[in-house]
């Protein structure tokens, strides 16, 4: 009897150790190590308490690097669950080919995002092929210098962050609307409802859990954002598209290890934050709906 209560437990330990020694660990020692002088250049690691955490508050870098993230974050995550709902509904109805458009939405999500980078800079470079084609049709004063202009960049790379995520939550809110009893549709039809107050008193509050873990999913995704960042912009120009990540790499590259693992916490403590008032918050809508 204690072997078959044992046997799954087996499964579970592999699977359990490698979470302790790649993410348990890891995530354990950062916090110690942020709480040091660690740096390629000493000999010892020094035990130096909060001096870091000091020293990285007064830095004006730190609070617009934040900045950053939060706004790339809720402008990534409004417009990617937005369009990802809209997709959903469109591609939910007996529409010849849906397959092949649903494919085809959601094939960016499968690219690196620093494949995704590198294209979109031919893209939105100047004499990309953005501009061009916006003078082709005689818009030339709406082409700029999408990712070299201080006021545009951080927009323009939210906006291709969109473009390649929105695939993943229109997945997630199909999935939702697939799993609607249709016999509420068909009742809330007979009944004489049009197609938006179905939307708004039928669908919308059964799909709220899914806005929920896709809002929160992509609040999370969009704040440790990194590689299309570093690959557009590298966090310029002039620091207009700097985000947590490449704060955190500026001061790796420069030796600062414990002052960048100290930013790292910081980031971690931000997400945390962010997403659990999030998804309390989404709740309580869930409630409201019921």
């Amino acid at each position: 009897m204690l072997q078959k209560r044992m046997y799954p437990v087996w499964f579970v330990i592999p699977a359990l150790f490698m979470f302790l020694v790649l993410y348990v660990y890891p995530t354990v020692s950062g916090f110690y190590y942020s709480l040091t002088d660690w740096s390629p250049y000493k000999e010892q690691i020094r035990f130096i308490g909060f001096e870091q955490y000091q020293d990285l508050f007064k830095t004006k870098s730190l609070y617009q690097a934040m900045e950053h993230t939060l706004i790339y974050a809720f402008i990534v995550t409004i417009f990617q669950n937005g369009l990802g709902v809209i997709l959903a509904l469109f591609l939910n109805t007996k529409l010849l080919g849906r397959n092949l458009f649903r494919s085809i939405y959601f094939l960016p999500c499968i690219l690196s995002a620093m494949i995704v980078g590198y294209m979109f800079t031919t893209v939105l470079h100047p004499e990309g092929i953005l501009n061009q084609f916006l003078r082709t049709f005689g818009l030339s004063s709406w082409a700029k210098d999408w990712v070299g202009d201080p006021k545009l960049a951080l927009f323009s790379v939210a906006a291709v962050t969109v473009w390649q995520w929105v695939g993943s939550s229109m997945a997630l809110y199909l999935a939702g609307l697939q799993g609607i009893p249709k016999d509420l549709v068909e009742a809330a039809v007979i009944d004489g409802t049009t197609y938006l107050q179905r939307l708004r008193y039928v669908i919308m509050p059964i799909l709220a859990p899914v806005v929920t873990i896709s809002v929160v999913l992509g609040m999370i995704g969009s704040m440790k954002t990194f590689d299309l960042i570093y690959v557009t912009t590298g966090g310029g120009p002039g620091g207009a598209t700097e985000v947590m990540n490449t704060f955190i790499l500026k001061q790796f590259s420069q030796g600062l290890y414990a002052y960048g693992t100290a930013a790292n916490v910081i980031l971690f403590l931000l997400v945390s934050v962010v997403s659990i008032l999030l998804f309390k918050l989404l709740q309580k809508g869930e409630t409201a709906n019921e």
